[in-house]
């Protein structure tokens, strides 16, 4: 009965947003789409399953109905932990900050939120900001009230292929001609710092409290397994969630792991998810949801994914030393 699932798209209109994603999509709505929220269980914004018996059915139902099968025996006691967004940056993002766990604990109905990007596109010159540059949380502060916050943020260029993880605590934005894929903790929680004069409510004193002054980021160089038909690369493992990318030739071989679901999100490329007589296309900014109990499956074609779960740290580092030994 489980097999692997397509969603709806919910599409969320940002002023900063655009229409690159006509490219890659037929059911673009009018306006300047900034997001589309691809994988989702989180307030308003839950996902519909598109393909099969199951079709019709929001992911939050699966969830309760299925909790064992859809997410597995090691998180059906959770809600969809997970948020697979796609974003279109045709001008700048606010600059903010995401609060980690011991800041969300301190106020009710705020959930911590770690990200991590993979840069789908970029225009020349692009950028994104990850981290300040070093000052005191006074200084910080001093800087956004004299519009100087330039002097104190880390601006990285971007290119293809990228790769960051935002931590809870670091101070972030998305530059003008990224396009994106994002995945994150199922929390929207985030305090704007700096608008650049826009009428958007800001959150400075809130944001100052979240912002850790000490934490950077950069791109990520990840670990490369190369296999026959296919490569592996991790990128990021911590305990809200792992991130690697496989780069598939010709065909990769799978089935699903009875402790967790994976996410598939399709960055470059195309192909077609196959199991018992059936078949799936994925093409590029597409995700596909492997509930627990999937069983087998095979992915065909050329293209390269994002592989997202909640991971068993242990096994996983485990399993990654076992294949570098």
């Amino acid at each position: 009965m489980f097999y692997p699932l397509k969603f709806d798209h919910k599409y969320v209109a940002k002023i900063w947003g655009g229409r690159k994603l006509k490219n890659y999509r037929d059911d673009l709505p009018d306006g300047d789409i900034g997001e589309s929220w691809d994988i989702s269980a989180y307030d308003d914004k839950i996902s519909v399953v598109k393909n099969g018996k199951l079709a019709g059915k929001n992911l939050k139902e699966l969830c309760e109905l299925f909790p064992v099968q859809i997410l597995g025996e090691k998180l059906k006691n959770s809600d969809f932990p997970l948020l697979i967004k796609i974003i279109d940056a045709q001008s700048k993002l606010s600059i903010q900050v995401h609060p980690d766990e011991d800041s969300a604990e301190d106020n009710e109905n705020v959930s911590a939120k770690n990200e991590a990007w993979y840069i789908i596109d970029a225009e020349p010159e692009s950028y994104v900001i990850a981290g300040t540059k070093d000052c005191s949380k006074n200084e910080f502060k001093k800087a956004v009230e004299n519009n100087e916050i330039d002097n104190y943020i880390n601006k990285i260029r971007v290119k293809k292929g990228d790769v960051f993880f935002v931590k809870a605590g670091l101070l972030h934005a998305i530059g003008p001609g990224v396009f994106l894929a994002e995945v994150q903790q199922s929390s929207d929680t985030t305090y704007r710092v700096y608008d650049y004069g826009r009428d958007r409510e800001l959150h400075l004193d809130k944001a100052l409290e979240a912002i850790d002054f000490g934490v950077q980021a950069e791109r990520r160089k990840g670990l490369k397994v190369e296999n026959d038909s296919y490569n592996i690369t991790y990128y990021c493992l911590n305990k809200k969630f792992a991130l690697d990318m496989i780069e598939i030739n010709s065909s990769y071989r799978s089935s699903g792991e009875k402790n967790r679901f994976y996410i598939y999100t399709a960055v470059k490329g195309s192909g077609t998810i196959n199991w018992n007589d059936k078949s799936l296309e994925i093409k590029e900014a597409d995700s596909i949801l492997i509930p627990a109990y999937a069983g087998e499956y095979s992915i065909t074609g050329e293209l390269i994914l994002l592989r997202s779960y909640v991971p068993d740290i242990k096994k996983t580092e485990t399993d990654i030393l076992s294949i570098i030994e």
